[in-house]
């Protein structure tokens, strides 16, 4: 079973949240690499060479991209006191309970969370975090990743949302790609996949509720987390 190398992970995460980079082929042109090379660092990390490009291209640190530590971003000056006073925390819930999420203003019950993540993203308080299942987006969104949203964000074209699909209301984490107004002046829109085995969905074929739009993306060798 293929095993993405952590440095690629962070690399697709700060080209992401950095630049609105997706997928193997933006994050190859962006950087002027061949599909080959990102390919070799996906199984094997990534260059000394490559991760100074991508520190200048992309405006991560490569040190943060070789080993995790200190800030994604180059940019980020702030002290630790002023972080500390913005945590929050965010329910980690399970798929059933996101169902009963909305698009409204009216914040629903969801029962006890699994436990609760910490974050400094300013969000609103319906804010929640899921855990991501099946292979859909990958290769950024890797089985076991935490993902945090936020139902208040309205989702740009590009963003990662969660939405509710079709009669039964399944639930799917895709791309957002608006399609342009539709005869009552409604925004009409497409969910694509990362993954390209699976189909994209439209809002203007099946009903669709966008239930959250991607605010953190969380990559962990160990996971911890603060039981409820």
């Amino acid at each position: 079973m293929f095993c993405m190398h952590e440095q690629m992970k962070r690399l697709y995460e700060a080209a992401r949240v950095l630049k609105r980079i997706h997928g193997q082929s933006e994050l190859a042109r962006a950087i002027n690499a061949s599909p080959q090379t990102i390919h070799n660092w996906q199984e094997r990390g990534i260059s000394k060479q490559g991760m100074l490009k991508a520190q200048e291209v992309i405006g991560c640190s490569a040190l943060w991209l070789e080993t995790g530590s200190g800030p994604m971003s180059l940019n980020v000056l702030c002290n630790s006191s002023q972080l500390f006073s913005k945590t929050s925390q965010i329910p980690l819930i399970r798929p059933d309970q996101a169902l009963k999420v909305n698009s409204t203003a009216a914040a629903p019950a969801l029962g006890d969370p699994l436990g609760w993540l910490f974050t400094h993203s300013n969000l609103s308080s319906r804010a929640y975090a899921l855990e991501v299942s099946g292979n859909s987006m990958q290769p950024v969104f890797q089985e076991g990743d935490w993902i945090i949203l936020d139902p208040m964000a309205v989702p740009e074209p590009g963003d990662f949302v969660v939405a509710k699909c079709g009669e039964k209301k399944e639930l799917i984490f895709r791309k957002y790609r608006p399609k342009g107004l539709d005869n009552s002046g409604k925004m009409t829109f497409e969910l694509v996949p990362l993954n390209e085995d699976f189909p994209s969905l439209r809002s203007d074929i099946l009903p669709i509720e966008i239930i959250g739009t991607l605010i953190e993306h969380r990559i962990f060798t160990k996971k911890h987390l603060i039981a409820s």
